[in-house]
This record gives C-alpha cells, structure tokens and sequence, in this order.
C-alpha cells in the first residue's frame, strides 16, 4: 500500500488497517517496473511497462499512469475502456496505451513524439476496490542540437573576442573552450536560453590574447547521451577575411522616439561593400532570439524575438552598399535601452552599438483637495502614462519650488509611470500652486494650477 503526499501519518494508518480488515489475504499485489532508466531522444517515442506481482489479470482493475496527481493522469483505463475526460491535455493525442498482456497484469503506455516536458517521473497505479499499488519510473528525454558555430568579433583591447553558439540541446549541455594543445579556457561569459519547446540555446564568449597563434576549439556536450559535437576555428585565417578590414557604423547619437510611433535603427558598412550574401543581424543583450535576423536575402522568422514578430520590417534597399534599415512599429517602453548591429562573414562579426530612448510624455496633472484639521490642507496631484520616471515640482505663484508631502510611482502592465503626489498647505497666504511634471527626454512638462482663495 502507498501513502499519497497530504495524508497525516495517523491517517494512513487508519486506512492500512481498514484496508486490512475489508480485503482478503489473496487479494494483494504489488506492482513493478524496470529498474532501469527509460532514454528517449526529442522527438523520439518512449515505452513505459509496468505489471503486477504475482501475476493476475487487470481487465477489471483501474489502471493509471500520472505524473504529479492520480487525478490528473496521463492516461487512465476503467470499466475495460479509456478514461479521457480527466487527461492532461498536453497528452492528449500523443499516448497509446497497450494491453496485449493485460491478462497476465503487464501494461504498457507509449508516448509518441517526446518533448523535453514530457521529462522527469511517471507512476503506473493499479486499483481493485479500495486496495491499489504503485510503482514509480524516471524518464530521461534528451536533445543533441546543432553543431556549435564559432563567430569572430573582430578585435577588443586586450585580444580577438569570439562568440559560440549552439541550439536545440536538452537537458542544458556541459560546454568548454579548448586551445590548440589541448587546454580548457575559462569563457568570459556563458548564457543559456530555453525556447517554447524547452530546448536550450547556448551562448559563450571568450577572449583570446594570444590571438595570431592560436586555434579555439568548443565542445558542447550531452551527459546523458554520452555524445558532444565541436567546431574550431583559426583565429589568423579569419583575421586576413575581406570582413576584418570593414567596420559597421550606427548612429553616433541616442535615438529618441515617443511610446506609440515608428523608429528606425540603421547600420552600414564602411567602406561600402556588398552586404547581399552576409548575415545581419538586430540584437539586444545576446545573439539569440534576435530582434531581427536578415540572411541569404532574406528574414528568419524562427529566431526572431516573441514581443518583436509583426513589428519589424526591413525597409532599406541599400544592402548592396552594405547599409540597412530596421523599422519598429508601435514602440514601447521594453523597446528602451541599447540595440547591436551585427554583419557576418565567413565566420566573422563587426558590430556597433545603436542607443534607442523611448520616452512617453503623460496625461495632464490633476489636483484634487483633502482638508485636513487646523486648518492644513492636503493636494493630491495625479498623472498617467509617463516614460522613463518623470520629474515632480510643486511651484508658488512665483514659481519657487515648494517641499512635496509625499511622492508615489507606479508602473501599469505596459511600463508607464503613474504620479501620484501630495503637498501639505499651512501658509494661508499662499493663493495658487502649481503642480508641475516633466520628461527630461522631451524637455516638456505638463502642469496644472490650483486656486486655493476662497477655501
């Protein structure tokens, strides 16, 4: 018998006892599986077994594979058919069950098309009446990806910077940099990315200062299949490529665009080449998923990032000058902040930085009055839709900054700030006060005055 997770240990002995006092003795059964981990590739099918001990027919039995929660299985079998009402869906269609030798309590649960959630532990239960048993099973999906590619960017101050990437390993791979005599090197930064399929994206960055000398080789390796791709690369082939003598130019000033309206991020080549067999590429903090992926004339939609798709557009017609234009539809705030643009040849990145400032200018201020006791009184000021944090000022009829009581900002779903501000008034010569917020960025500001005479 099996203690599920949530029953009080004077529970389950309640029900152990009351078990043994409604069943017979020759109704007992165990249940057993393979004691051996079940491997599948992404992709792939997998078998579960499991059967009873000692061995009686389960035609009559309940019968169930889950996961977490018996009341949430993978399949269940019932009454002699399937039970599909309580299926996890993500199951549905993608299970067959098998019960050749259901007469002899062995089952089977095939599970098509494994994908890296379909990984981790399943349990077979049977039931007859109110006894059940249950076994447990690890499966073990694994993905091997893509061949890593090695990309060179050109050099940096304190050597040649090169880039690895690799997609399509599950579960995250082991990886390392080995140089021409065989020693690992210790990257400058590694970051791991899983797509909506679960399968991870590999990103390495190493310096290399010895760099007329050396070739790099990277390994990506899956410890659960035993098996690694590599690729290598001759740093002082690449250095000599038509590519290493140009350099990408952006805009040498910060691009300002307003929440709601179109900007555009243009890069070219200097001096001027044909850009036409390159890769080009629009990034943010890494290579993938990128904000826009230009290559062999045309957009890869696979790699884009989720919140750019049906935003962007290439919109210049100047790539056999080596120069392009990236246009963003319908700016919002998380597009704020720095932008690379990337040209690839033969195995070698130029890069430069774009800085894109998105700035909302926000709803006219409103004052609303609270009256306090002895004669103070209290303004609250209010205002939405700003970008980034804007500046608060309350101001006399003379323009001279008054102290704020308070000051609280909020940002809503879509990143805007919302103002809101209160000042606390014991002067009763003070007639007017203006409640004043600005947006650096656009050097505007939007204010609203309040009469106090007559209050």
């Amino acid at each position: 018998m099996v203690d599920f997770p949530g029953y009080t240990l004077s529970g389950a002995l309640a029900s152990f006892f009351f078990i043994l006092l409604t069943m017979k003795q020759s109704d007992d059964f165990k249940v057993i599986s393979p004691a051996y981990l079940i491997l599948t590739k992404v992709g792939e099918d997998a078998l579960l077994t499991c059967q009873l001990l000692p061995k009686r027919t389960a035609m009559h039995m309940e019968v169930r594979w889950y996961r977490l929660e018996p009341s949430t299985p993978v399949f269940a079998y019932k009454d002699g058919a399937e039970v599909t009402e309580m299926q996890m869906e993500e199951y549905r269609g993608r299970v067959e069950w098998l019960k050749d030798d259901i007469a002899e309590g062995n089952v089977a649960l095939k599970i098509y098309n494994n994908q890296p959630s379909d990984h981790g532990q399943y349990w077979c239960r049977f039931q007859e009446g109110t006894y059940c048993a249950e076994t447990s099973l690890q499966l073990e999906v694994a993905g091997l990806g893509s061949s890593p590619e090695i990309h060179m960017e050109g050099t940096v101050e304190s050597g040649v910077q090169l880039v690895c990437t690799a997609e399509g390993w599950f579960p995250e791979p082991q990886v390392y940099w080995k140089n021409t005599r065989g020693e690992k090197i210790l990257s400058l930064s590694e970051h791991y990315i899983q797509d909506k399929d679960g399968l991870f994206y590999v990103e390495s960055t190493l310096v290399v200062r010895d760099a007329f000398t050396e070739t790099m080789s990277y390994v990506i390796y899956s410890p659960i299949l035993s098996e690694e791709k590599r690729s290598a690369i001759s740093i002082p082939v690449k250095l000599q490529t038509e590519l290493a003598s140009l350099q990408v130019i952006g805009p040498s000033q910060p691009i300002l665009v307003r929440v709601g309206e179109d900007t555009q991020l243009t890069c070219y080549l200097s001096p001027k080449a044909n850009a036409q067999s390159m890769e080009v590429r629009w990034v943010r903090a890494h290579r993938y998923p990128a904000v826009y992926l230009h290559m062999d004339g045309e957009h890869v939609a696979r790699d884009q990032m989720e919140e750019y798709r049906g935003r962007t557009v290439l919109v210049s017609d100047a790539i056999d000058e080596g120069r392009l234009t990236l246009q963003i539809h319908n700016v919002r705030t998380s597009d704020d902040g720095q932008y690379w643009c990337l040209f690839e040849k033969d195995g070698v990145y130029q890069e430069t930085s774009l800085d894109l400032k998105v700035a909302g200018l926000g709803s006219s201020p409103l004052i609303t009055m609270k009256r306090w006791k002895d004669g103070e009184m209290q303004l609250v000021c209010s205002s939405d839709g700003w970008f980034p944090q804007p500046h608060v000022q309350w101001r006399d009829m003379e323009g001279k900054t008054i102290p704020l009581f308070s000051e609280n900002l909020t940002q809503d779903s879509h990143g805007l700030f919302h103002v809101e501000t209160s000042l606390l008034v014991r002067n009763s010569s003070i007639v007017n006060v203006t409640c004043s917020i600005s947006n650096s960025l656009l050097g505007q500001e939007k204010t609203t005055t309040f009469s106090l005479s007559g209050w």
